[in-house]
């Protein structure tokens, strides 16, 4: 019983400090860079923002596992059978409906055509786990959370890393925090689970 409360209690916590995270204000078109002329990685777009294949291909990734995660999210909301696993959906609906919002901005400012739909191997990830039911479906979704998770949080650092694109890099950096929480509360679902 108290391994339960406690458990809980961390969950709580965790997801009310996610629901925090999400106040993020939204980048405006003020960002330039004075070698954009010199550099052959990058591209301007009709509003003048700048901004390097790095931050374009980041972008395009991060739009296509958004929408697929969107979408397992929601389905996780009306299959999964254990109330730990129906929350963190719920949690991950929200938090990556916000960040496929601020990278629909981004990709605008730069004129970066972002994907209308998930690639065909996320389509067929999300039509697999549409098949499934019971606690192999909140399995399953929560070994996609933990593994799609740590692939992001690669992503992200990566770009942080790397990207040219001083605002991109910035909202990498904002964004890995809450990338982090969800991978843990995915772990500790897991292990408290299976």
């Amino acid at each position: 019983m108290k391994k339960t409360f406690v458990f809980l209690f961390v969950f709580a916590f965790i997801f009310s400090a996610c629901n925090n995270t999400n106040e993020t204000t939204e980048s405006t078109n003020t960002s330039t860079s004075s070698n954009t002329a010199t550099d052959a990685n990058t591209s301007t777009s009709n509003t003048g923002v700048v901004t390097d294949e790095k931050s374009k291909e980041f972008l395009t990734k991060v739009a296509n596992s958004g929408m697929a995660e969107v979408q397992l999210a929601k389905m996780a909301q009306q299959k999964a059978t254990i109330d730990a696993v129906k929350s963190f959906a719920a949690m991950l609906e929200r938090d990556h409906t916000a960040v496929g919002d601020q990278v629909k901005s981004f990709a605008s400012q730069r004129n970066v055509t972002l994907p209308s739909t998930p690639s065909d191997d996320k389509q067929k990830m999300v039509n697999d786990m549409d098949k499934m039911s019971g606690k192999a479906f909140d399995k399953e979704f929560i070994s996609m959370m933990v593994k799609g998770h740590n692939d992001g949080i690669s992503l992200f650092e990566d770009t942080k890393a790397n990207a040219s694109d001083v605002d991109i890099k910035n909202f990498a950096d904002k964004t890995l925090p809450t990338l982090r929480m969800h991978l843990d509360s995915a772990k500790a679902i897991q292990k408290r689970y299976w």
